[in-house]
């Protein structure tokens, strides 16, 4: 534990009331998936933005899991999207450690991909990643038809199912012989359905009963989580989320994804042609949404926000505080930051870092500031986040080499966001002359003027100039 200002942190740098309002969640969230785990619940989907905190409230739901006596296995899609078959590594990780004798006590140091790659060449396969080729169109199916294969052969000692290998092959055979390519195509396709889904189901019984007579508790489910398939690419994370809520719907485990919903409707209204609803057929993969966690990323940065904003290292600002013009500030920090980091807890306490570094570099010039503290770093943050969002517009003003001409162009921007309409043709435009200077598209025009919307606290002409200084020191470009 550590402590910042007031704030305890967890190990990782989470505050220790954001840890207990996650854990509550997860808590009763790992309630659900043991309890319905128990009779229908078979996937699961835990919905949220990119940072939002979605693999936090898994480890948080695993160890809920394992406490009450079930086993909690992990695929990390990101990690191995350069799989030739990722599939079968998704399938083999069910299990964290196993050995090639199918043990499940090898040495912590034992490698799922090394394991698999040597039980394919034990049953004389090239390797683990070189099963199939993924553009094959059954290239999913065929890997993790052999991963269950090996996995129940090496592990649970079960032998396959040889009659439905055997009709396959004669089925493949007699493709590979027929001249009529119409006809090939036909045996190939009732090959692969003859043998996929009866022989994979047959496996994966064995295999989750194994697992789960392995568990503390043989009564409850055992769960596979699967988390960054919205970091794989689009073809490849839609395959994985297809294979995770088809493949694995089997009795006895629950599949967990962790995904933004929004990537995952992307990527079926882009394979389907606009053709299929994005959220009715992600519904047809999952049985439960968990929901919340954005609810509780917004609530929880917000919080950290509001205790960082007003930390005793701002160091250099010498202005009094006025309640209420303070909170105001506050709020339109808040505002502005959700905008640039979404619901990104780490991307919040980054931004913050950043902004408070620069004031203590300048604090030879915020040391006479007379602003209030919290109006002089919304200044800053203001100047900041142009220059994170609008580096070519930062660049533009750069070019400038008198302080008056930036201080000029800065008062400008600044003076966008109440009048703002879209670009006319009449001459009398004032600020046709800043949109032709920087090369400003509407919407860039129209964002810069919301993020530099901050007039209210500067009501005299000297304080509106203090106010672009503080803008160009964000920038830096004072």
């Amino acid at each position: 534990m550590s402590t910042n200002a007031g704030t305890i942190l967890t190990a990782d740098g989470m505050p220790i009331f954001a840890h207990d309002l996650c854990d509550q969640a997860a808590q009763a969230a790992a309630w659900m998936l043991l309890e319905e785990g128990k009779s229908t619940l078979r996937t699961a989907l835990l919905t949220g933005s990119h940072g939002a905190g979605k693999s936090t409230q898994l480890k948080l739901i695993d160890q809920h899991i394992r406490q009450a006596g079930a086993t909690v296995s992990w695929f990390n899609g990101w990690a191995h999207k350069e799989d030739a078959d990722p599939f079968a590594s998704m399938l083999f990780s069910l299990w964290d450690r196993v050995d090639i004798k199918g043990d499940p006590t090898a040495p912590s140091g034992e490698q799922v991909d090394a394991i698999v790659s040597a039980a394919m060449r034990r049953k004389g396969y090239p390797s683990a990643t070189t099963i199939t080729s993924r553009e094959a169109t059954d290239a999913g199916e065929r890997a993790v038809l052999i991963a269950s294969d090996l996995i129940s052969q090496l592990v649970v000692q079960d032998q396959p199912l040889a009659e439905l290998a055997h009709a396959s092959r004669l089925l493949s055979d007699a493709a590979s012989l027929n001249e009529d390519r119409f006809r090939q195509q036909k045996l190939l396709e009732r090959s692969r359905s003859y043998l996929f889904p009866r022989r994979f189901k047959e496996q994966m019984d064995v295999i989750i009963q194994h697992i789960r007579h392995s568990q503390t508790d043989p009564h409850l489910p055992c769960f596979l989580f699967v988390d960054d398939l919205d970091r794989c690419p689009p073809k490849l994370g839609l395959a994985l989320l297809e294979a995770a809520g088809r493949f694995f719907a089997v009795p006895g485990l629950v599949v967990v994804v962790a995904l933004d919903e929004v990537i995952a409707r992307s990527w079926v209204n882009s394979a389907y042609e606009g053709n299929v609803d994005g959220h009715a057929y992600i519904d047809k993969l999952f049985d439960r949404r968990i929901l919340g966690t954005e609810e509780r990323a917004r609530i929880i940065w917000a919080q950290i926000l509001g205790v960082e904003w007003r930390m005793a290292e701002w160091e250099g600002l010498v202005g009094k505080a006025h309640p209420e013009m303070a909170d105001r500030a506050v709020i339109s920090a808040t505002r502005l930051l959700r905008i640039h980091s979404g619901s990104d807890i780490r991307k919040v306490r980054r931004t913050l870092n950043e902004v408070r570094t620069i004031i203590v570099d300048e604090s030879e010039y915020l040391s006479k500031v007379t602003l209030m503290p919290d109006v002089a770093r919304l200044g800053v943050l203001c100047g900041y986040l142009v220059r994170e969002r609008f580096p070519r517009v930062v660049e533009r003003i750069s070019d400038l080499r008198l302080l008056e001409a930036r201080l000029e162009v800065a008062e400008e921007l600044m003076t966008i966001a109440p009048n703002w309409e879209l670009p006319t043709e009449e001459e009398d435009d004032p600020l046709a002359w800043l949109r032709e200077f920087l090369g400003l598209t509407p919407e860039e025009e129209r964002e810069i003027g919301y993020i530099l919307d901050i007039r209210h606290f500067l009501p005299t002409d000297i304080l509106i100039k203090t106010g672009a200084n503080l803008v160009l020191i964000g920038m830096g470009l004072r």
